[in-house]
């Protein structure tokens, strides 16, 4: 395994859309030098927070994020954009089939038959 620029976590792996995007997003920013999150913050007008969980693997970060990540990196904006696009409709693909365990899945209105008992709740 190699060294990871700046002490960042160890990603997942395995070749699935959204860790691949994650080293390809620290990939980038080794190919710029390696500068400090707060290099980038200061470039991409970002927390450095929101920058470092871009590359974190563990979330697709917003295209609102991951433009200004790319700039302060000097990628390409436009190959960065149709990446994402990529990575978000893998995702939403992999969002449309239920989760095993319904704690890994968001709720949604479409869940409201799991959930009973409150409505005959008296009021505080």
């Amino acid at each position: 395994m190699s060294a990871m620029p700046g002490g960042e976590r160890p990603l997942d792996e395995g070749d699935s859309p959204l860790p691949r995007f994650a080293r390809n997003l620290r990939r980038l920013r080794a190919d710029a030098g390696t500068p400090t999150y707060r290099e980038l913050a200061r470039r991409a007008h970002f927390s450095v927070p929101t920058l470092s969980d871009a590359t974190g693997g563990r979330e697709l970060p917003g295209l609102d994020v991951t433009l200004p990540y790319v700039r302060a990196c000097g990628g390409d904006d436009q190959a960065w954009t149709q990446r994402w696009h990529e990575v978000d409709e893998s995702c939403t693909l992999s969002k449309t089939s239920p989760s095993p365990c319904p704690g890994l899945s968001e709720f949604t209105r479409e869940d409201a038959d799991r959930f009973f008992g409150r409505e005959n709740s008296p009021t505080p």
